[in-house]
């Protein structure tokens, strides 16, 4: 949007008159309103029709009775931006625009797009190429499909970039409580920070879902993120591209970077976002938030009368970083007392199916489970098909569930096994009873461990700081030489390897006796990054001899080489690179380096800025972490390693609007004391 940062968009989503501009697709969005009971005024423009949908049509936005709150303009792409113009001459309040043919056609579309924007002005606008908007809480339908929910208190806001996953989404029948669901389309006006913005200035929202095809301003995201999180708002994202790392670059002479999906996990980490990975576990995950309060208590109690189940909860359990509370004394000698000598007392309980129709001692039983010090307490309940079934025993069960619950004021989950075992009727009770009717355990269990970590990370809000905003003066990058690289680190004052580069034998070998063998010799040339790959290195020379058959090999490679002092064997060879990601910006990764950053993958990838308890926990986090720490030898040198990599975040920084990329790879790691050197260098800048 344009103007302030993130302009109220409450006039467009919470209008109180609507006009729609259009034919049939205008039409259905009076039919929806008109449906979800909108208590506004709703007005037609079409300059060919009389009556649309009982209401009179105007000719033109001119001979409206008044200014629209909202708009929904339902006319070819070439008329929307006409239309938008008008609306946004008059005062509107925002734009929905349904019409597709822009920017998402490519260049054919493109300058369409471009000159949507200039029309749009300051006014908020939503799309183009999307469905539009239901507010579910005001009974407001900017929506001209069918669409299959009710209206609510309170629930959940749904921000999608698809408009078909979004009128799925509103055929949902697993019991979340969906507040706004709204389809962004191409984003041209209104941004996903925008919408996050506004979600958090109304109370009735109680999470932000979002169903994301790429990240638009990153900077501005995190900024939305941070204020998510001071206001314990849960945001649950599923994203179906990835960013680009180095867009406008080569690829690096190890190949080693990280996946791009690995660039906006890190992202949404950081700023406590919560990341799943489909829209079953998108809905069970905003579900749970929803209607509990995130917790950072990592305990749960689960309660079935299966050991199957019971043991399903206990691998889930552990693969979620959950852990099972401990039953006290008081709770043993209970739950002995209502099941018995035949049923073992532990969590997971398995409870058996003595006490099963008997509604007295359920929930005697679940009371008893219930008042442990647990955070949630997870019934595994299944239920059979009515009509079909005799459904008695299961009303008993259910409504001991909800007297054990009010009982105890416990924070209560039921689960089903599978979505269809959980009848609506069903999921309605627990709903009044505020207990999440949650579908599949695996879905179940990953959403309560995001909820926790959702927790923990609320309780660090005050500290997080926005993501760097992108530098504008980015053009071409260049790249220098291995040697020419390291000369610029080492005049930063970082601690490389020692060489001089040289065109012939002779110049190689005077240049060995001054540094000592044994020598390493490298092809140099800013064209030739994959060295090893192309049998461009020569280590372990140890007299003139070898010395110059490798030189006057590697001159049929490069006119020039370089000659370095062959490092001392480290305790551990690490990867430190800085990237311009193309959505996200600079970023720091950090992981195993050598042989193993190809074979291990083991990497992490931190955002600027960067702070030295991030660095930790990445580096902790590392399967090379042990080797670091002392794994069946001496300890490497952790403080050089960090000390090396906050500098180098630094000179970064320092130095943003000419580095474009540098990685060192290896970066030798000795032991405790004795520092850390860079071996091998890319380096590359801005033109």
């Amino acid at each position: 949007m344009k103007g302030s940062a993130h302009s109220p968009l409450n006039r467009l989503l919470r209008p109180r008159s609507i006009v729609v501009i259009g034919g049939k697709f205008a039409e259905r969005v009076i039919r929806q309103c008109d449906l979800l009971g909108f208590s506004g005024e709703i007005w037609a423009v079409n300059p060919h029709r009389d009556v649309m949908h009982s209401r009179a049509c105007y000719r033109s936005l001119q001979d409206l009775p008044a200014v629209p709150d909202a708009a929904f303009v339902a006319v070819p792409r070439h008329e929307t931006v006409e239309t938008v113009s008008k609306l946004a001459s008059i005062g509107a309040g925002g734009a929905i625009c349904y019409a597709s043919g822009f920017a998402e056609v490519g260049a054919r579309g493109a300058d369409y797009q471009r000159k949507l924007d200039v029309a749009m002005g300051d006014m908020p606008v939503i799309g183009p190429n999307c469905y539009g908007v239901l507010n579910y809480l005001d009974g407001v339908a900017l929506w001209p499909d069918e669409q299959g929910s009710k209206r609510c208190e309170k629930g959940v806001a749904i921000i999608s970039q698809s408009g078909n996953i979004t009128v799925s989404l509103t055929m949902q029948r697993r019991g979340v409580p969906v507040a706004f669901l709204i389809s962004t389309g191409n984003m041209s006006g209104v941004k996903t920070h925008d919408y996050i913005f506004a979600m958090l200035e109304n109370p009735a929202v109680t999470a932000i879902g979002l169903y994301l095809e790429g990240v638009v301003d990153a900077h501005q995201f995190s900024v939305a993120a941070i204020e998510a999180l001071k206001k314990r708002i849960p945001i649950v994202v599923l994203e179906s591209g990835q960013s680009n790392i180095g867009a406008n670059m080569t690829r690096t002479h190890s190949h080693s970077l990280s996946p791009d999906s690995q660039v906006s996990q890190a992202f949404y980490a950081r700023y406590g976002i919560i990341q799943v990975s489909s829209i079953p576990q998108m809905l069970e995950t905003l579900k749970l938030v929803s209607l509990i309060k995130p917790e950072a208590n990592r305990t749960i109690a689960s309660i079935s009368c299966s050991g199957g189940e019971a043991a399903l909860m206990a691998d889930l359990v552990a693969k979620n970083n959950l852990q099972f509370s401990e039953f006290s004394g008081s709770q043993t000698r209970r739950l002995e007392a209502v099941l018995g000598d035949k049923v073992t007392i532990t969590n997971p309980l398995d409870y058996h199916t003595y006490i099963w129709g008997n509604q007295a001692a359920q929930t005697e039983c679940f009371r008893a489970v219930y008042e442990g010090t647990q955070n949630l307490s997870v019934n595994v309940i299944d239920f059979p098909i009515d009509g079909i079934c005799d459904t008695l025993e299961w009303n008993y069960a259910v409504q001991a569930i909800t007297d054990a619950k009010t009982q105890s004021a416990a924070r209560v989950v039921s689960v089903a096994t599978l979505h269809e075992n959980f009848p609506e009727t069903y999921q309605v009770k627990m709903l009044e009873n505020n207990i999440p009717p949650m579908f599949g355990m695996q879905e179940c269990v990953s959403a309560i461990a995001a909820s926790t970590e959702f927790a923990c990370k609320v309780n660090s809000a005050d500290s997080l700081v926005p993501l760097l905003e992108r530098n504008k003066n980015e053009t071409k990058a260049i790249t220098l030489t291995e040697f020419q690289g390291k000369q610029k680190l080492r005049q930063a004052g970082f601690s490389v390897v020692e060489g001089e580069t040289v065109c012939d034998s002779d110049g190689a070998t005077q240049v060995a006796l001054r540094l000592g063998y044994p020598v390493v010799t490298k092809v140099s040339s800013a064209k030739v990054l994959h060295k090893s790959e192309m049998d461009g290195v020569v280590i372990g020379i140890n007299s003139r001899d070898e010395l110059v058959q490798a030189v006057n090999r590697l001159l049929k490679i490069s006119d020039e080489i370089l000659v370095e002092r062959q490092a001392c064997d480290p305790i551990l060879e690490m990867l430190i690179g800085i990237r311009i990601d193309s959505t996200f910006g600079r970023v720091l990764v950090i992981g195993a380096g050598g042989k193993l950053a190809n074979l291990v993958e083991d990497t992490c990838v931190l955002h600027f800025p960067i702070c030295e308890n991030e660095v930790l926990a990445g580096l902790d986090g590392l399967r090379i972490a042990k080797l670091l720490q002392g794994y069946r030898g001496p300890a490497g040198d952790l403080d050089a390693v960090l000390s090396f990599i906050m500098k180098l975040a630094q000179f970064a920084l320092d130095s943003a609007n000419c580095v474009a990329e540098i990685e060192i790879n290896p970066l030798y790691v000795y032991k405790q004391g004795a520092g850390v050197t860079a071996i091998d260098v890319v380096y590359r800048f801005w033109e």
